[in-house]
């Protein structure tokens, strides 16, 4: 398959309906919380022919969570999805991580950068003993993991933490690893 544009993926199940705990697997109600429980990868099997990417036939593309939506299917019988790819990177673009099949390197794609949470602490929202509620304080900072050559342009590094803007970031599991996806316009601060 040549598509021109985009990425095609083989997507088999388009949500997470099982969960393992231990060695117990529970069936989980997806539509009660259906982002949560789409997929956001799969294997590539086309790639676009106008673009020079790091991304190979057989490797794992790690996608918006709209992708599994059924306007993108292009090939319903072979579970095969259209991810919209953009060299500009941005909200133009679906494709966010791609992990290398041979050597399992993970490379992010455009301006993508994806962070380590640094959970923040919640605050006493007051002092009263009988009222006990907690301030819910947004996440603000995060350790880089992957990001592109992008990155340099600002004097950013793998292993950086930096700071970005209020509710600019959205959680993925990349490789098994709860991430957080941030535009690399978003980062405002870099601790030293």
């Amino acid at each position: 398959m040549r598509p021109l544009h985009n990425f095609i993926v083989h997507v088999p199940e388009t949500v997470k309906e099982t969960k393992k705990i231990g060695d117990v697997e529970i069936y989980i109600e997806t539509k009660f919380n259906e982002f949560e429980h789409r997929v956001m990868e799969g294997e590539v099997v086309g790639i676009p022919e106008k673009y020079k990417t790091p991304v190979s036939v057989g490797d794992t593309l790690y996608f918006h969570h709209h992708v599994v939506i059924t306007p993108q299917i292009v090939d319903e019988k072979n579970k095969l999805y259209q991810v919209n790819f953009s060299p500009e990177g941005g909200h133009l673009t679906q494709s966010y991580v791609v992990k290398k099949k041979d050597t399992d390197e993970i490379i992010a794609l455009n301006d993508w950068v994806f962070l380590d949470p640094i959970e923040p602490e919640a605050k006493l929202k007051s002092d009263i003993i009988e009222i006990v509620s907690f301030e819910e304080v947004p996440n603000i900072k995060g350790k880089i993991m992957y990001a592109s050559d992008k990155i340099k342009e600002l004097g950013l590094k793998i292993g950086d933490v930096v700071w970005f803007t209020k509710n600019s970031d959205y959680e993925m599991q990349i490789d098994d690893k709860k991430l957080w996806r941030v535009l690399i316009q978003n980062l405002t601060i870099v601790e030293k």
